[in-house]
């Protein structure tokens, strides 16, 4: 029996099945769920298999992913406001920050990574490599 990891999903998305296609079906973000501890390679991409069913998630939504950043960056709740992230205004080149899931666009049609949990803090795309 595989090791399972309880865990809450950090970014929304959709099930997958066992070939990487879209089960169609939608899981919200914050939600806790139970998977396989150790993730498997479908198509390129990583993912963790419930441990309830037969579905697939997306390790980033979960796990999230660490970017380098290129440059210094601010961190901003919407697409005008700035906010804190662990007490600081700003990131600086070179650090490594974890982002989760894709990216998003806002309105000011700029592209931003989300970094935080629950708290809506977010980091322009373009400052990471």
């Amino acid at each position: 029996m595989r090791s399972r990891l309880n865990t809450a999903v950090l970014r929304g998305g959709f099930f997958y099945d066992e070939n990487g296609k879209s089960l169609g079906e939608k899981y919200y973000a914050y939600r806790a769920v139970t998977v396989n501890q150790s993730p498997i390679t479908i198509n390129g991409a990583k993912f963790y298999k419930l441990a309830d069913r037969d579905a697939y998630i997306k390790v980033t939504n979960i796990s999230g992913q660490g970017r380098v950043l290129k440059r210094n960056a601010y961190i901003y709740s919407t697409s005008k406001k700035r906010t804190t992230h662990n007490g600081a205004w700003k990131l600086y080149k070179g650090s490594t920050v974890t982002t989760y899931g894709g990216s998003y666009k806002f309105k000011n049609g700029k592209r931003y990574y989300r970094i935080g949990g629950p708290a809506k803090q977010y980091v322009r795309t373009s400052n990471f490599n």
